[in-house]
């Protein structure tokens, strides 16, 4: 079947043909000649009738190619329906100044509680292909850093390039849930869950993360939350681990709080996620497609070298 992607571009097949009738040519005076060779000329051009009229049925040709060039012709296959198991997360990661504490491990060596996360983030985020995922990062405020996506290598590049305390100081998880509550309220998500990777100590009082919690549930939005940090912390007792208001806010959402101290941990955790979170059936269609333009512009060569041809030898 053929299908023109650029149809609009047949209007100009016309456009000769207006020029022909709308444009008048100037006029220009007749001179007589009179000369005894002049009946050889004129029977040497009625001669060369035949080649005329070809080189008018060339242009004409030339020009029909030229359009349907420009409308560009497609050769349509079959149309091609795919189903495939995909999920859509949102992960909310707290960049506050406390995350910069190194009390957690990375292959052995210890590493601050943020790069522990992006270091497994990196890995996780490829073998999530076919699923879509949004990041959301909160400190002072939340921000989405990419909606739903599943350009996953953008992704890692922009997770490498976050810094804790970059913009802020303080942990504004309530704003966090709020925000991925508006994301999912603008988005078509089948499964609706956060990932919330926190030590879990707000002290942002604009939004209340167990108020947030309840809008949470109320929205349908499922959080599975992760404490990061250590018992114990190595400045000050404000930024220990708070583990007991990650619990409500999972235990609201009918979630789950998981903990982590390392890599391993992470990676054990989300594989649980994955058991317990279904597989949504994304169906994709799409109709395979050949151009054809260039059998056009190729045919199109051929009746120009026609045209020269003819040309140069009358």
């Amino acid at each position: 079947m053929i299908n023109f992607a650029w149809p609009w571009f047949a209007c100009l097949l016309p456009l000769p043909l207006l020029i022909y009738w709308f444009v008048k040519p100037r006029k220009t005076q007749h001179v007589v000649i009179d000369a005894p060779t002049l009946p050889y000329f004129v029977n040497n051009a009625s001669g060369n009738k035949s080649r005329h009229f070809l080189t008018k049925i060339l242009l004409v040709v030339s020009w029909l190619l030229i359009v349907v060039s420009l409308t560009r012709p497609q050769w349509l296959d079959t149309p091609v329906v795919q189903t495939f198991p995909s999920r859509d997360l949102l992960l909310a990661i707290d960049i506050s100044q406390s995350m910069q504490i190194k009390d957690m491990s990375i292959e052995g060596q210890v590493a601050d509680r943020l790069n522990m996360v992006k270091s497994y983030l990196q890995s996780f985020i490829k073998q999530r292909q076919g699923d879509r995922i949004g990041v959301i990062l909160f400190t002072d405020h939340a921000y989405l850093m990419t909606p739903l996506t599943q350009d996953w290598q953008t992704t890692g590049l922009l997770l490498n390039e976050i810094n804790a305390g970059l913009a802020g100081q303080f942990t504004a998880t309530g704003e966090a849930i709020t925000l991925a509550v508006k994301k999912i309220l603008h988005d078509s998500m089948q499964n609706k869950t956060l990932i919330l990777l926190s030590d879990g100590k707000d002290n942002v009082n604009t939004i209340k993360p167990l108020d947030a919690a309840a809008l949470a549930k109320a929205s349908g939005l499922k959080i599975y939350t992760i404490g990061i940090g250590a018992d114990s912390s190595e400045a000050n007792a404000e930024d220990e681990l708070n583990e007991t208001e990650l619990e409500d806010i999972a235990r609201i959402t009918g979630g789950q709080y998981f903990r982590a101290l390392s890599e391993q941990d992470l990676s054990e955790i989300y594989q649980q996620i994955n058991l317990v979170e279904p597989l949504s059936l994304k169906t994709i269609k799409y109709q395979p497609h050949k151009e054809l333009v260039e059998w056009f512009l190729y045919s199109l060569l051929l009746v120009i070298g026609m045209l020269l041809w003819i040309l140069r030898n009358d």
